[in-house]
């Protein structure tokens, strides 16, 4: 890329965007190839070295030094260039802070905090800048705020490099557009040649070869759900990714949770689990409110949660991570049925018992990992990204075993990225756009390939609500 450039990064979960800003940051090492930044060769350069170069990093996650006065944290980077005070406050001014110089770091809101993450990194001064999901959990006037910051740093010279999943941002700041998918450059356009690439859309939504859901049953909702969410607001972070989300789920159904990246799946998934606490509203399981109880207090009432990244312990058995996940009262009890169960759902771990999790295949440690979520005898199972960074024979594998699972009585949340694959499986589905729930019902209407794409490729949520009144 040129100088003043500015490029943005986009990409499923899992496709290397951000190992490739870490990697232009000094932040991780190529293990083959060269990089070169302004004219100079930084394949080995550390991040100290790069930042006096000219290269700026602001983060997803704001990361100043809360104790530290707004003024303070960018005198650090200034001060690195024998910058003057009066240069911090130049920088403070560019991003809208000068009003709130002295005020600790750690009273801003998530704004202040995303627009002091830019300043920090703009005190270095620097002819590069990288831009880390900058616009992520923020709405409305918000995000139009981060917008024009961009658009005037753009015009002040850098070049900048942009991952961002919020498709108005790449829009608005960005000429060029590289489609990263398994670590690879796969497309390569101006944003609106992007938006409308089949390829691209495929790898967003997945193959369509599942191109038509097979028939289900009705769903079990007449009764009273098995799981409801009311109003939830949910943060990761500084930022609320949830708001006002209303899911439900009856004994015995499969629903998909799907959404383009940054949409708030992950969170979701967690408030039902209880890693992540709801701000707001209420989390109601069998008819209790469990928003108070913790993750454990969840579990031991039937909820087990398959996180994404599988989260092995790579230096135990097969065995010993399927023992760590029969702690409750009803999985004890039923243990040597549950196993049983497990290996006729999964044989090849049966085969692998004696073998560490970490020495298994991507396919066998996803197994594993849903497989040790069983041992537990939930009545509920969430499943987030159960696909991710999987061949597709196993891929097939796992879906095929998750049908089976809901097929034993057990509710499944499906969160997942390839989807037409869970349109397929699911009996219901929920669309999931900038935290808000943009599209709620039956799989079919999903199929609608325009609806789909609006849903994913820059509709927002608050039209196509509108759009649904209408």
């Amino acid at each position: 890329m040129g100088r003043g450039e500015a490029l943005g990064i986009i990409g499923p979960n899992g496709a290397g965007k951000s190992t490739l800003l870490k990697i232009l940051a000094g932040e991780h090492r190529v293990t083959s190839g060269e990089v070169r930044i302004l004219e100079r060769d930084a394949t080995r350069m550390s991040r100290h070295a790069l930042a006096r170069l000219g290269v700026g990093f602001a983060h997803q996650i704001p990361q100043p030094f809360r104790g530290l006065s707004v003024l303070e944290n960018v005198r650090v980077g200034a001060l690195g260039h024998g910058a003057s005070l009066a240069t911090a406050e130049q920088v403070l001014e560019r991003c809208g802070l000068q009003d709130k110089a002295r005020r600790p770091a750690r009273s801003l809101p998530l704004l202040d905090l995303k627009r002091l993450e830019v300043a920090r990194a703009l005190s270095l001064r620097p002819e590069l800048l990288l831009l880390d999901e900058i616009a992520a959990g923020l709405v409305g006037e918000e995000l139009e705020a981060v917008i024009e910051l961009l658009q005037g740093i753009r015009a002040d010279g850098p070049a900048l490099v942009v991952v961002e999943h919020v498709e108005r941002v790449v829009a608005e700041i960005v000429g060029r557009v590289v489609v990263l998918d398994w670590g690879k450059v796969v497309a390569e356009g101006t944003p609106a040649q992007i938006a409308a690439d089949p390829l691209v859309q495929e790898i967003y939504l997945g193959a369509a070869h599942a191109a038509e859901p097979a028939p289900r049953r009705a769903p079990a909702t007449a009764g009273a759900p098995l799981l409801r969410l009311s109003g939830v607001d949910a943060t990761y972070g500084a930022a609320t990714v949830l708001r006002s989300v209303d899911l439900q789920i009856g004994a015995g159904e499969l629903v998909a949770v799907l959404g383009a990246n940054g949409a708030g799946k992950t969170t979701l998934a967690r408030a039902i689990s209880g890693l992540s606490r709801a701000r707001r509203g209420t989390v109601e399981f069998d008819g209790e409110d469990v928003t108070p109880l913790r993750p454990h207090e969840r579990a031991r009432l039937g909820i087990a949660h398959c996180q994404e990244g599988r989260r092995l312990f790579g230096e135990l058995t097969v065995a010993e991570n399927l023992l760590l996940g029969a702690q409750t009262a009803a999985a004890r009890e039923a243990e040597a049925e549950t196993l049983r169960w497990i290996d006729e759902l999964f044989p090849i771990l049966a085969e692998r018992r004696d073998q560490l999790a970490a020495t298994l295949s991507g396919g066998q440690q996803q197994m594993l990992a849903i497989a040790r979520a069983l041992v537990a005898r939930p009545r509920l199972l969430l499943c987030d990204e159960v696909s991710l960074g999987l061949s597709p024979k196993a891929t097939d594998d796992v879906f095929a075993a998750l049908e089976v699972v809901r097929g034993s009585g057990i509710a499944i949340v499906l969160v997942e990225q390839n989807v037409h694959r869970a349109l397929a499986l699911a009996d219901r589905a929920y669309v999931l756009e900038r935290g808000h729930v943009s599209f709620s019902g039956d799989p079919r209407e999903l199929l609608d390939e325009r609806r789909l794409r609006e849903a994913y490729f820059g509709r927002s949520g608050d039209e196509h609500r509108r759009g649904e009144t209408t």
